[in-house]
């Protein structure tokens, strides 16, 4: 036990926010890289606090990457980089067109809108940054480079398929607007000429007067697919299907099958925006 212990600490390896990160490392790498997720699956990376064993595991990472803007990456990045400051920290969205929300009046003052953190629901953007990750992992595991060059062109054709394929929806002349709970494909919307229209406002459920206006809107825009996060209550969500005649789909934008969950939405959005 003592000599398998001591195996794993002094392997390096690499620490990322979120599970689809995960995947796009593990892609290029073969998986010949031990990976650990700091945020895990079910729980929020507005909300989530690292526990302490992940703390320690973060000592043994050579490589952090990060989508940018998560609540979880704010609050504690710095405190990571204390912990091992010989970490090389990639920041996914440093090169890239981001979104900011709009500010909003709160009583006698301005409340700013932080910085839309869903960078990775774009197949454009994941292009972008996907040499950013291969040159890190190289410089971080320069014994993979010959896999990691290799497994890059593999997985840039296939995300550019399933970029081409969004790029085909947004040809389409018919209506192009959807709705969802929580604002997390901003950045698709965006780069593929649709509309998003979100149901939580300002970052809080709706008021009953919000969820009469956004009823109101889906009626009259003929809106026939809503978005929920499967964390998320359902209860407002399902009160817009109801009064529309919507369809409601739970998806999973923080899931580890990155193409999976893309292809999905290119399906469901091909099949509800006619």
């Amino acid at each position: 036990m003592t000599s398998c212990s001591s195996t794993k600490t002094e392997e390096k390896g690499v620490a990322v926010t979120i599970e689809p990160l995960r995947y796009f490392v593990d892609q290029l790498t073969s998986q010949k890289v031990p990976v650990d997720v700091m945020v895990p699956m079910g729980t929020s990376p507005a909300t989530y606090a690292p526990t302490t064993s992940q703390l320690m595991a973060l000592s043994s990472a050579g490589v952090y990457v990060q989508a940018g803007h998560l609540g979880f990456e704010e609050a504690w990045m710095h405190r990571l980089k204390e912990l091992n400051p010989e970490m090389d920290v990639l920041n996914l969205s440093r090169n890239i067109q981001l979104i900011k929300g709009e500010d909003h009046q709160h009583g006698d003052h301005m409340h700013e809108a932080g910085i839309d953190p869903h960078i990775w629901m774009s197949p454009k953007i994941v292009m972008d940054f996907l040499p950013d990750l291969k040159s890190v992992l190289i410089k971080n595991f320069p014994e993979d480079k010959e896999t990691i060059d290799a497994n890059f062109l593999r997985l840039l054709t296939e995300v550019e398929t399933i970029h081409n394929s969004f790029m085909a929806l947004s040809d389409n002349e018919q209506p192009n607007k959807f709705m969802i709970f929580h604002p997390a494909l901003t950045y698709l919307a965006r780069d593929y000429g649709l509309e998003q229209i979100s149901i939580e406002y300002e970052g809080k459920e709706p008021s009953p007067a919000k969820l009469k206006e956004l009823i109101d809107r889906a009626l009259e825009e003929e809106i026939k697919i809503i978005f929920i996060q499967a964390e998320f209550d359902q209860r407002n969500a399902e009160m817009v299907r109801k009064a529309t005649g919507a369809r409601l789909v739970v998806i999973n934008p923080l899931g580890y099958n990155w193409p999976g969950t893309m292809k999905d939405l290119r399906e469901l959005l091909s099949n509800h925006l006619k």
